[in-house]
């Protein structure tokens, strides 16, 4: 029998950040939903759409965004940094989501995913400015992802144009 009576959507609620302008799960749905974000695209057919608060460091907050479909209930794994409520963008089909967030931005992952990043093999952090293709390994299975920036669009202010005469 197959269980679907529409989207099923799950969110992690805790440990959730205290202050109220925090980036939450609900928040990012709506947030995602609103920009009309492509990591949505297609997901009025997906079995489950869950969001996952991983945790934060240097500003950043790492979140996670979980799709399964088709008829063999296929996982998709994105994960997304956020400064403030700003998305700088994200990783997108990752093998896995992590374990933990250490305190200066260092992220663990489950036993038996080795991960690095593309860039000199470092670990693999969401600290700091400049994010590299995060590579996993599971097996013999490897996967290097590159991180997807989003650029806000810049509001110019208006200003006035006209000129007197002289």
């Amino acid at each position: 029998m197959r269980l679907r009576s529409g989207l099923l959507l799950l969110i992690l609620l805790l440990p959730l950040p205290a202050s109220a302008g925090a980036v939450t799960p609900q928040w990012v749905e709506q947030y995602l939903r609103e920009s009309g974000s492509e990591l949505l695209h297609g997901s009025e057919d997906d079995h489950v759409l869950s969001l996952y608060y991983f945790g934060s460091a240097a500003g950043v907050t790492l979140m996670g965004l979980e799709r399964v479909r088709g008829d063999d209930y296929t996982q998709y794994f994105t994960l997304m940094l956020f400064r403030g409520r700003q998305l700088l963008g994200y990783y997108r089909d990752v093998l896995s989501f992590p374990a933990a967030v250490s305190q200066d931005g260092h992220i663990t992952f489950p036993r038996g995913i080795r991960t690095d990043t593309l860039a000199d093999g470092s670990a693999f952090s969401i600290a700091g400015d400049v994010h590299f293709p995060l590579c996993q390994t599971s097996g013999a299975s490897r996967r290097c992802v590159p991180f997807t920036p989003v650029n806000p669009v810049p509001v110019v202010p208006e200003t006035s144009h006209s000129q007197s005469g002289g």
